[in-house]
C-alpha cells in the first residue's frame, strides 16, 4: 500500500472502532478541536510507523528530519541561553529518534519485525508517556494495526 492509503485505510478501520465505542457505549473520547486534532495525528502517524524500516518511508524522513530540527533547536537555545524548552531534553530526544531511525532502517528488513504486533504495543509507550491516555493508545494500536492489515500481515507475532 502507499501512504495515502495507509492513511486512508487507517481513518476507515479508526472510525469504525470509534463507531463500535459508542454502540457500546464506551466514552472513551470526547470530542472537541483539540481532542480530533490529537485523535488525527495519532492516526496519520501510527498508520504510517510500522514503514519506519523502509528508507524511502515517509516516516522514516519524517523522523529524520525532526531529529535534525531538535538539535539544531536545542544547540541554539543552549548557544543563545533561551530558556523556552529544556534544551537537554531536546536534544536527547532528537538523538534517541535518529538513532532508532538509524537502526530500524538498518537493521531490520521492510516488513520483518516492526510489522508485528508485539512491536505495535511497545509503540504506543511514548504516547502513554506523553498524554496519559489509555484510549489514545488503543486507538494507536488500532491505526498500526491497520496498517499491517492493509499490508494483509493480520495476525504477525514473530
Amino acid at each position: 500500500m502507499q501512504k495515502r492509503n495507509h492513511i486512508l485505510f487507517g481513518f476507515l478501520i479508526c472510525f469504525i472502532f470509534i463507531l463500535l465505542l459508542g454502540f457500546l457505549k464506551l466514552e472513551w473520547f470526547y470530542f472537541s478541536v483539540s481532542s480530533l486534532a490529537i485523535m488525527t495525528c495519532v492516526i496519520v502517524f501510527y498508520s504510517l510507523l510500522p514503514d519506519i524500516d523502509h528508507k524511502n518511508s515517509t516516516i522514516t524522513w519524517w523522523f529524520f528530519g525532526v531529529g535534525v530540527l531538535g538539535l539544531v533547536f536545542g544547540i541554539l537555545e543552549i548557544i543563545m541561553k533561551i530558556n523556552f524548552m529544556n534544551p537537554i531534553k531536546i536534544l536527547i530526544i532528537s538523538t534517541l529518534l535518529l538513532v532508532f531511525t538509524y537502526l530500524a532502517v538498518n537493521l531490520f528488513e521492510h516488513r520483518g519485525v516492526i510489522h508485528s504486533i508485539p512491536v505495535g504495543i511497545l509503540s504506543v509507550l511514548p504516547l502513554w508517556f506523553l498524554l496519559h491516555s489509555y484510549a489514545y493508545c488503543i486507538l494507536a494500536y488500532v491505526a498500526w494495526h491497520s496498517h499491517l492489515l492493509g499490508d494483509g500481515y493480520l495476525f504477525k507475532v514473530r
